[in-house]
């Protein structure tokens, strides 16, 4: 029951070995789970774990099968030069907290049939990471059609420390026009839980700056929560979709 708790409420992301690697090489993807950054606690593939695939420059989709248990990690090798897109879904899923016998009562599920809900989401979550391997291209500019997405707008190969990456943000292919925040932090900045070390809001045509407080491997979250549709509403009291970006300042 506590794990169920705990993990209705993390965020995933992906963390890469070598975001950079040559024509030739390797580097191992695993997964980000929870809310210390960069590894924080292990992703059951099973319950939760939809979709894993790399896009490679030419557009090809390969679905990869991570190794079973822990981090959930596997070694990718890369053939061609490019911007290779690794990406990640979750199942979608409904959690629920609800007051009952003097307690706080969790559970991965909606709230049909229950009495004091305090909270009741669905939930959906997409994760993104950049990998450029020998030359570049602007295969990171395409959205792969996630509802929750982040896509970047320059390289961040091409950035430094001091710089700005500017992102846009899409909700079902659009622009969000709520003004979301986008929280974004550094490997090394804390290890306190939802520490980040930049916070801005996009505008109304949903981009973003985040900037580059310090070179080295990075991850930018965005959430967007609101009114569930007509057909969730007994089901839920919000929506709640989420989207990760992780890459790599040299």
């Amino acid at each position: 029951m506590v794990f169920t708790a705990i993990a209705s409420a993390h965020t995933m992301w992906l963390n890469v070995s070598d975001y950079s690697p040559p024509a030739g090489g390797s580097a191992i993807a695993y997964f980000g789970w929870g809310h210390r950054y960069p590894v924080h606690d292990f992703l059951d593939q099973e319950r939760f774990l939809k979709n894993f695939y790399l896009i490679d420059p030419t557009g090809k989709v390969d679905a990869l099968s991570p190794n079973p248990g822990g981090l959930l990690a596997t070694k990718i090798n890369f053939e061609g030069e490019g911007t290779y897109l690794l990406a990640a879904e979750l199942k979608p899923g409904f959690y629920t907290m609800w007051f009952e016998g003097g307690k706080m009562n969790y559970k991965i599920g909606p709230k049909t049939g229950l009495s004091n809900v305090v909270v009741s989401t669905y939930y959906e979550q997409f994760s993104k990471a950049i990998i450029n391997v020998g030359a570049e291209d602007s295969n990171f500019t395409t959205p792969l059609g996630h509802k929750m997405e982040i896509v970047p707008l320059k390289n961040p190969v091409n950035l430094k420390e001091g710089d700005y990456l500017p992102v846009r943000v899409l909700y079902e292919g659009k622009p969000v026009g709520s003004f979301p925040t986008i929280f974004a932090t550094y490997l090394g900045f804390s290890t306190e839980t939802e520490a980040y070390a930049y916070t801005t809001a996009a505008n109304e045509e949903g981009i973003a700056k985040t900037k580059i407080l310090k070179a080295g491997i990075w991850m930018i979250k965005v959430n967007y929560k609101t009114h569930p549709t007509e057909e969730l509403e007994d089901k839920c009291n919000e929506l709640s979709y989420t989207a990760t970006l992780s890459f790599e300042i040299k």
